[in-house]
């Protein structure tokens, strides 16, 4: 029988703004459907205990490998299955216990039961594995027909160039690295810093990737996005600011900057935050924009809560000469390490040795040729 887990529980609608405060070793209480990387990623580096979510960790609707990632991490990972008590407040900080599946909240010399869990491990996450195959032919034929039809309704925006920030001049005939805040995204930027450091290149960090970059000591010249998972910090780092307006009007990003009192522009287009740095680089006229952590794919998109990917497939579409996709690039790396140590080291002999072992090859055939 597993031993109780003790911890503070945090909670937050939004995983990526509940990691950019809680402590380590605490217990995390989530509403995320199907965990994505770059949450789990999070996660294993702020050290939690335990995850808790009011929706499926792993719905089996498509096949990812998070929830494995976390127990691989020692973190256990329960999903709700019932609350025991009304919730009508957010968990910050409440002593917990989770103990024979249940969730009970610590109060002096009393617990009382919160909710009743459903335990993960490797039998779970096989039955998951299973079930996400056989929807798969389903899951891709849709995530197709909505793809084709975001297209079909976007593509009008990739006709005409759109109205680009002044600032943005500065970037024609030149190299530009769009990097993004995507699963293992830090460990390309391990692997690239030298080009990285390249004086002439210059570095669009979208949202949240930023911080990654600062902690490489690489600091972006601009940065993109809703600004929803940046830390003020480096919101303040002396990058130029754009904020993503969506078709709508609607720019969350720049109400924030507003209230911080920094200065931003905004960039008016269609799709998502990498989308609009990939498509601001290419009218902007630089001459090769390399990728770092974008998503394409269809597990990626749906991780993140995206039925299609039109207006990806159209940046695609138009950029592609243009572009050079290094993501993944430490897999690169990582396995030329393996593979060199795969490789069987010979032992070099001592010059002592070499010359004993010339002498006697010597006499044995000065004494051959004698006895000839």
């Amino acid at each position: 029988m597993a031993e109780p887990i003790y911890g503070v529980l945090y909670e937050h609608q939004q995983t990526k703004k509940l990691l950019q405060y809680v402590p380590e070793e605490s217990i995390v209480f989530l509403w995320h459907q199907d965990l994505d990387g770059v949450a789990v990623n999070g996660m294993i580096e702020a050290k939690v205990k335990a995850v808790i979510n009011m929706y499926r960790s792993y719905s089996g609707t498509f096949q990812h490998p998070h929830v494995s990632s976390l127990l691989k991490a020692g973190i256990a990972v329960y999903d709700v299955k019932e609350l025991h008590r009304r919730k009508d407040y957010t968990f910050d900080g409440e002593e917990m216990m989770i103990d024979q599946n249940g969730l009970y909240m610590i109060e002096g010399l009393k617990s009382y039961k919160v909710a009743s869990l459903e335990v993960y491990d490797q039998q779970l996450v096989l039955e998951k594995d299973e079930l996400a195959r056989t929807h798969y032919s389903s899951s891709y034929e849709q995530f197709v027909l909505n793809t084709l039809n975001f297209a079909k309704k976007e593509q009008l925006w990739f006709q005409t160039k759109p109205q680009l920030p002044h600032c943005l001049h500065v970037m024609k005939g030149k190299h530009v690295c769009v990097v993004a805040r995507n699963t293992n995204y830090e460990k390309d930027v391990q692997v690239l810093r030298s080009l990285l450091n390249q004086k002439n290149l210059v570095i669009i960090a979208v949202d949240g990737a930023a911080d990654g970059l600062l902690k490489k000591r690489i600091k972006p010249h601009f940065i993109f996005g809703d600004m929803d998972s940046i830390s003020e910090r480096a919101m303040f780092c002396g990058a130029t600011l754009i904020c993503h307006q969506h078709v709508n009007g609607d720019s969350p990003g720049k109400k924030r900057v507003d209230r911080l009192g920094l200065e931003t522009e905004l960039i008016q287009f269609v799709g998502t935050s990498e989308d609009v740095a990939i498509m601001a680089a290419y009218w902007s006229e630089v001459s090769r924009i390399f990728l770092v952590g974008c998503r394409l794919g269809m597990e990626e998109f749906l991780e993140k809560g995206r039925p299609g990917m039109g207006a990806t497939w159209l940046a695609r579409i138009q950029a592609g000469a243009k572009i050079t996709d290094l993501k993944g690039i430490h897999h690169i790396a990582s396995s030329s390490v393996a593979f060199n140590s795969m490789i069987p080291k010979v032992e070099r002999p001592s010059m002592l040795e070499f010359v004993r072992s010339f002498i006697q090859e010597r006499f044995y055939a000065w004494k051959k040729k004698e006895v000839l």
